[in-house]
């Protein structure tokens, strides 16, 4: 379903009940799509919680906490933020936004070429 984005879906942050959500339509933001939210079963989610995707996903977001949670990591992690923070000024290229996410992005990049 098609609605005229207002305040009040503003308010509701993206809710509209229990069983659906109210998104941007791409390219237009004064109009939205009421979408339903997919119902999965408890098997389902354990089935797909196993997937090696999954998995993979989950040890790439445990090692990034744990990266910003030692403060020596940290330290050293931040230095490499900053100096491609330097770099992508100076060629004017893009770069993550924060260090958690250059930090995942980093990380992500590791496991595909060790794969």
């Amino acid at each position: 379903m098609k609605v005229k984005w207002t305040g009040l879906v503003d308010d509701l942050q993206g809710h509209v009940d229990t069983r659906h959500y109210a998104r941007h339509i791409p390219g237009n933001r004064e109009w939205a799509s009421v979408c339903g939210k997919p119902e999965l079963s408890d098997t389902t989610k354990k089935k797909k919680a196993g997937l090696p995707t999954a998995q993979r996903f989950k040890a790439l977001m445990a090692e990034t906490k744990a990266i910003l949670h030692t403060p020596e990591r940290r330290a050293e992690w931040q230095a490499r933020y900053d100096e491609a923070i330097r770099k992508a000024r100076k060629y004017n290229k893009p770069i993550q936004g924060r260090l958690y996410d250059y930090i995942k992005h980093e990380l992500s990049l590791e496991q595909k070429k060790k794969a």
